[in-house]
């Protein structure tokens, strides 16, 4: 037992001294001193977006007097309030798993990009009701 960390105080070997930093055993991998951004961000984000994505969907699920279910809609106008009603019927389970990755991920800096992807994940469904919101004046009645 008492020659049991020998390979780790091995002698310098004789000859030149080698080039750059060396290594003398198993090092500390630094934190990442901005790791916190992208989750902190898109939490405050999610928060005030899932509020905003909510009313406007159920007011746009609303539509014009001429658009119930009596009365037959556009096509163009049901393909668009069927997508935003999926993307809001996402959120509670789409953005709560993306901002769970965000802070569980090691804050390393080899993570920020899986961070990064995590943090624009939680938000696809906002985006989605966003970019889907566009179109429905065109195409309501």
């Amino acid at each position: 037992m008492e020659n049991s960390h020998v390979h780790v105080m091995r002698p310098a070997p004789a000859g030149p001294a080698p080039a750059g930093p060396v290594a003398a055993g198993p090092t500390a991998v630094a934190h990442s001193p901005n790791a916190w951004i992208a989750p902190a961000i898109v939490t405050a984000a999610a928060v005030i977006l899932s509020c905003a994505a909510l009313t406007i969907v159920l007011f746009a699920l609303m539509g014009p007097g001429s658009c119930d279910a009596q009365a037959a809609c556009s096509w163009g106008t049901r393909a668009t309030r069927n997508i935003v009603w999926s993307a809001a019927r996402a959120i509670p389970y789409v953005t709560p798993a993306g901002l769970f990755v965000t802070w569980v991920l090691p804050w390393r800096s080899r993570w920020t990009a899986a961070r990064r992807r995590a943090a624009a994940f939680a938000l696809l469904p906002h985006a989605v009701i966003a970019a889907d919101l566009l179109p429905l004046p065109i195409f309501s009645d």
